[in-house]
């Protein structure tokens, strides 16, 4: 299957005149916004190696830390995911001194935290600095693994302050094939209200790190897919 999917990349992306970086490596991005045990324990035990899972516990790491975030975060860690701490941003509008805050909270209270998940993420030109400085604070702290979203096409130099950023988060039926060939090895796409058909017919997008849920109302994170296991396997 492997080799089928990548000759299909590789006709896609690789003839023609211009030559397109290809990802051979997907891995999914889960955020994990529930408190239900036997969903992270299903999660953490789950065969997704090298995803990135979203930690939330109150809009960010909240004032204390939490024994329960503290064991899976830990957990995570050992199996090879990377768990990371969700943060907002305001699109560039919240303090950057409480944004550091919330960073140095996450530290302290989660010393196995493995990286920061950005979100609300301005990509206009005149927020580049700020990210650029939280960037930059970020990775004077240790050798963590910084994700922004904006949820949409950001501009490129965005790119070069993060490790992974979401260039799409919305519905199904808002997804372009082409929404990560700007950066591929570096995009990253968030999908809900995503049946296991659309996962499949989706799973080619040319994107580091995908997430399809078949979840959706107000919060569409609140389980895993019904096609959990399935969806594991598929991207491999």
């Amino acid at each position: 299957m492997k080799k089928i999917l990548f000759l299909i990349l590789f006709l896609l992306y690789g003839c023609g005149g211009g030559s397109k970086t290809v990802v051979t490596e997907t891995r999914m991005v889960v955020p994990a916004y529930f408190y239900d045990a036997e969903l992270w324990d299903r999660l953490i035990q789950s065969d997704a190696q090298g995803g990135i899972v979203i930690i939330n516990p109150s809009n960010g790491p909240g004032d204390a830390e939490d024994i329960n975030y503290k064991t899976w975060i830990s957990q995570l860690a050992d199996t090879s995911k990377i768990p990371v701490g969700y943060v907002y941003s305001s699109y560039s509008n919240r303090n950057i001194a409480d944004v550091y805050d919330d960073i140095e909270k996450w530290i302290r209270f989660y010393p196995q935290i493995k990286g920061f998940f950005i979100d609300e993420v301005n990509v206009s030109a005149q927020a580049y600095v700020y990210y650029e400085d939280l960037f930059k604070f970020i990775k004077m702290k240790g050798d963590y693994f910084v994700v922004l979203n904006p949820g949409t096409r950001p501009i490129e130099e965005m790119f070069n302050v993060a490790d992974s950023v979401i260039v799409f988060e919305g519905d199904v039926k808002d997804l372009n094939t082409d929404v990560c060939d700007l950066n591929p090895e570096k995009s990253s796409v968030i999908v809900y209200n995503a049946s296991e058909d659309d996962m499949k017919r989706m799973s080619l997008l040319n994107c580091a790190y995908k997430y399809f849920t078949d979840d959706g109302g107000s919060n569409p994170y609140d389980s895993l897919p019904s096609y959990f296991n399935e969806e594991i396997e598929y991207l491999k």
